[in-house]
């Protein structure tokens, strides 16, 4: 089980995403609207941190950044929504280099601090805590063979407006609005000491 707060001091790779199709982008860009991203993308020394202080400026969890293919620099791309639309392309044609993107793809960031809570029985049949899965293009898929799986649960948790969420099976997604209320349901009837892998659960813990 897991809690995320908006914050600059986690910067997670959510992966390579398709950036645009019939040049419509994913995620608008937001060159030359905050202080940090004013000047020449292109030669930009630190595109990573600069576009996650232009997001973290505005309030925004999610962002990416995209080169083109070039060796330096990289556009900055975010948005209120940018949570809910970065994988609406997917992701099987994307091909990102040194964490900056590439041609037509984007590497995608959360800003999301993702605080453990820690590991509990699933004591019921189904899920303690709502599926989510497929319910975002990020949680298509085999969700045990899920790359980030923690920070795309996080993202999309966090595009829904819900603040707490759980990892189970090394990678299943569980969250809902009232994620909280039913993990303190299950932990005051079972307590800690779940058995859990890497922080993304078993077959029966989360």
């Amino acid at each position: 089980i897991n809690a995320e707060y908006g914050g600059i001091e986690n910067i997670r790779n959510l992966g390579c995403w398709i950036r645009e199709q019939h040049n419509i982008p994913a995620i608008s860009s937001f060159e030359g609207q905050n202080i940090h991203v004013m000047d020449d993308y292109w030669h930009r020394s630190d595109p990573i941190l600069s576009c996650a202080k232009a997001a973290a400026a505005e309030g925004f969890n999610v962002f990416a950044v995209s080169n083109q293919g070039a060796q330096l620099g990289g556009e900055c791309f975010t948005s209120c929504s940018a949570a809910k639309d970065f994988a609406k392309y997917g992701h099987k044609r994307a091909r990102c280099a040194a964490g900056t993107g590439g041609y037509l793809s984007m590497d995608v960031y959360s800003l999301d601090v993702v605080t453990h809570l820690g590991c509990i029985k699933n004591t019921l049949t189904g899920y303690a805590i709502p599926d989510m899965e497929a319910s975002h293009p990020a949680l298509f898929g085999q969700p045990h063979n899920r790359q980030y799986a923690i920070e795309k649960c996080a993202a999309v948790s966090r595009s829904k407006g819900y603040t707490v969420f759980g990892i189970t099976k090394g990678g299943r997604c569980l969250s809902s609005g009232d994620a909280y209320t039913r993990y303190n349901k299950i932990q005051a009837t079972t307590g800690y000491g779940a058995n859990c892998q890497n922080e993304k659960g078993k077959s029966n813990t989360l």
